[in-house]
């Protein structure tokens, strides 16, 4: 009995590294049984890192500390609450500022990676069911993130808008580093061997060694990079 509460609790610690591996295996069942392609498996990367975005970007405007790490006077000032609507807590002006410009960044990134896939994905058949359910089933666990870290006990009155961003970019920096060190080499062998990149044996290839990247990022918290799994 005590054994079944340690590993409920480890996996409760650790729901970032467990969906991760999820994900990931979802990924790989759609590319066995639903035969989806690359492409497919990118727009399903691809709108997960911008639902993150969307989601994270937006708490941060609701988040009232200030960021230790940036310079100016306005934040040594009291944060003035902006709140249009009486049933959404307050939004800060100095927030709007901050986040547009972080904003920007994660932007320009999406749109450089998502110029050459999106051309390559059929639009006009709409998407495919399978897709379809990957996609609902990340926006239901982003949606259970931002709950758990921001919103449980109104715990984003403790939060600064850095809080929430680093949840913002986690994301980013994992597409960087599973293009550098997955998706890079592995084409650089296929290639280099001649391998038909249309098998779609080639392509779980990429998707071992990225869920391993995403299994990884998702073991260390968002915040301070430390290790999630106790």
């Amino acid at each position: 009995m005590e054994g079944s509460k340690t590993i409920l609790g480890m996996l409760r610690e650790s729901r970032d590294f467990v969906f991760a591996c999820i994900l990931n295996s979802a990924l790989i069942l759609g590319v066995v049984v639903f035969e989806w392609s690359l492409v497919e498996i990118a727009v399903i990367y691809l709108i997960e890192i911008a639902v993150i975005n969307l989601l994270f970007f937006s708490v941060a405007l609701f988040t009232p500390q200030s960021v230790d790490d940036l310079d100016g006077d306005s934040w040594d000032e009291e944060p003035t609450p902006i709140q249009p609507i009486a049933l959404i807590p307050p939004v800060y002006r100095r927030n709007i500022n901050y986040v547009l410009r972080k904003a920007i960044i994660s932007a320009f990134i999406l749109a450089v990676i998502m110029r050459p896939v999106v051309p390559g994905y059929d639009l006009d058949s709409g998407l495919s069911l399978s897709v379809g359910l990957a996609i609902a089933g990340t926006v239901f666990f982003q949606l259970s993130r931002v709950w758990r870290y921001f919103i449980v006990n109104r715990s984003y009155r403790d939060k600064s808008p850095a809080d929430a961003l680093a949840f913002a970019f986690r994301p980013v920096f994992e597409l960087f580093l599973m293009l550098v060190f997955a998706v890079a080499p592995v084409s650089f062998v296929i290639i280099g061997t001649g391998t038909d990149l249309d098998s779609r044996a080639v392509w779980l290839l990429y998707l071992v060694p990225m869920g391993a990247i995403r299994a990884w990022i998702g073991s260390l918290d968002p915040q301070t990079d430390d290790f999630s799994i106790k």
